[in-house]
């Protein structure tokens, strides 16, 4: 029981104590809310309000000023005493314990307080954008009335200037002048709302008009001045050109003039029409053309210094050309009676002396259109340099014909004295064979020795030919080298096996009677060596059966046999 009561008592201290938390909470935002209505109604707004009275509104300026006045009037005469009126009970009743009215109460004062301070800053809003409007127009009439003395002034003093657009450009003036009154006079009156409508398009138009007033001198000049310089200078230029013997390709000058010419005075229209724009993208157009007219001119005046630096040299050089194929073409018709030019040599030349007449012929039409005065020295620059490339490599391939066929003569003598070594060689080889006395020699050896002796007949056949191939010359001396190198070795083993079977069986005769191996190999190797001449053969069976006898004795034969040699060969 005690401790229910106990219970019951800390439960009504808890409530007590929120209770009295919250009242204080409560008191604590009444006390900041009378803060702010005592700042409120410390705002002095009624000076403001006079102010503008003094200043004289009308229209919808007068309408919004006054019914911000109503509205300031209504704060201060009726919803702040209101708010206080709230404020107090809030305080009174945070006293007792009907927090629920005192809650009431602070909620009511605090929606209040909100909706009064939005009002307030509705109402100095359109108080200092009616102030503001009222500075800025002020300002705006003493800005734009000098800007249009200036105006009046540069068009009055500079009137030359700016060519058929200075009427148009005073009435501009003009009209704007009107639209500014009207603004001034909106100004003066106070009806700031309709002369801010007024002041936007005004300051656009007037922008609009200084810009021209900037423009329109640089593009008068530009046009009444500059093109119609530039186009005199190149009509006067042109004809020059012309008649100092100058031609264009698709010469359009004429046209291109009278074009420019037209283009130009439909500017100046444009420029008296204040077509700003326009004349500057046709400005941009006529500029560009005019500039390709100068670029043509200048492009034929720099290839005529071209063709003046080179066309002497480029005539000789094309004569030079003529002469030398000529020397080598008869060169070639001698030649072709003693030798058969296998090579195309007569062809080539042939070509080449086409190819000189055709540049000769261009040469020639390019000439005779200087002499005529009707020369586009840019084509004829263009062609002289590739009658230089083309003339450059028609040299390079007659000196190389010249070189082929220069020589022949030290060729063929030289073909003859290599035929004269190779028969020499041939003659010495079989001198080689008989010394040796040998009983005979193998089909194969005299079948390869007649094969080279054949093809040297052959080659002095072809040789004492009216007609002489020294391809097929060329061809014959290396397949005889060939062959002959063969025979020499051929030749080289048949005296060395010979000459070292002999010796071998020579010292082998020591042994007869008492080594039957050397017997039997004796009789064979003789056999070999006197009836069937297969020496090499010989040599191997007597060399293995002395060996067998007497190991090492071969080898000392044939280092013997070679030292002797090398000595021989020496001296």
């Amino acid at each position: 029981m005690l401790n229910a009561l106990i219970g019951i008592v800390v439960i009504i201290v808890i409530i007590y104590i929120s209770i009295v938390v919250y009242q204080k909470h409560l008191l604590k935002l009444a006390k900041e809310m009378e803060t702010e209505t005592k700042h409120f109604e410390s705002l002095k707004l009624e000076d403001e309000f006079n102010q503008l009275k003094q200043i004289g509104l009308i229209g919808d300026s007068l309408d919004k000023i006054n019914a911000a006045e109503t509205k300031f009037n209504k704060i201060i005469k009726e919803e702040l005493p209101q708010l206080n009126s709230i404020l107090m009970s809030v305080e009174n009743s945070s006293n007792s314990f009907n927090i629920l009215k005192t809650r009431d109460s602070s909620d009511e004062a605090q929606n209040l307080l909100e909706k009064i301070a939005t009002e307030l800053d509705d109402v100095e809003e359109t108080l200092n954008k009616t102030f503001k409007l009222a500075r800025e127009h002020r300002t705006a009439v003493s800005d734009l009335e000098n800007r249009y003395k200036s105006l009046r002034k540069l068009l009055l003093t500079k009137n030359g200037d700016f060519g058929p657009a200075l009427d148009a450009l005073e009435e501009r003036l003009s009209s704007i002048e009107e639209t500014f009154d009207d603004f001034s006079n909106l100004t003066k009156q106070g009806d700031h709302a309709n002369a801010e409508k007024i002041l936007v398009d005004l300051n656009h138009a007037t922008v609009n008009l200084e810009d021209m007033v900037k423009a329109i001198p640089a593009l008068y000049q530009e046009n009444h001045v500059k093109f119609d310089n530039q186009l005199n200078e190149i009509t006067e230029a042109y004809q020059k050109m012309r008649s100092e013997g100058f031609a264009f390709e698709d010469d359009d000058f004429e046209i291109s003039l009278k074009e420019l010419r037209q283009s130009v005075n439909d500017n100046i229209i444009n420029i008296e029409h204040l077509d700003i724009e326009f004349v500057k993208d046709q400005d941009s157009q006529i500029n560009k053309r005019i500039n390709d007219l100068y670029e043509k001119m200048e492009v034929q005046i720099n290839a005529r210094k071209k063709v003046d630096k080179s066309i002497k040299q480029i005539g000789k050089f094309i004569e030079h050309a003529y002469y030398q194929n000529k020397a080598l073409s008869d060169e070639l018709e001698q030649l072709s009676h003693n030798y058969s030019l296998e090579h195309g040599e007569i062809q080539i030349t042939q070509q080449l002396g086409n190819k000189i007449n055709s540049i000769g012929k261009q040469h020639e039409t390019d000439l005779n259109s200087i002499n005529d005065g009707n020369a586009i020295y840019t084509r004829i620059a263009k062609n002289l340099e590739t009658f230089k490339t083309e003339l450059t490599t028609i040299e390079k391939k007659q000196m190389a014909l010249n070189d082929s066929i220069s020589e022949f003569s030290a060729e063929e003598k030289k073909a003859h004295q290599i035929l004269n070594d190779l028969n020499a060689e041939l003659h010495a080889i079989q001198r080689k064979i008989e010394n040796l006395n040998l009983p005979g020699i193998s089909d194969d050896y005299v079948d390869y020795f007649g094969v080279v002796a054949d093809e040297i007949n052959h080659l002095s056949s072809t040789m004492n030919k009216v007609k002489i191939s020294m391809d097929a010359v060329q061809k014959q001396l290396e397949q005889i080298k060939s062959d002959r190198d063969t025979l020499q070795e051929k030749t080289d083993d048949l005296i060395d096996q010979s000459i070292l079977a002999e010796q071998v069986m020579q010292y082998a005769n020591r042994y007869v009677g008492n080594a039957l191996e050397i017997d039997v190999a004796l009789a064979k190797a003789k056999d070999f060596f006197d009836h069937k001449f297969r020496y090499a053969d010989s040599l191997a069976t007597i060399a293995n059966a002395v060996d067998k006898v007497e190991p090492g004795a071969y080898q000392k034969i044939e280092d013997r046999y070679y030292d002797n040699k090398a000595k021989s060969t020496k001296k």
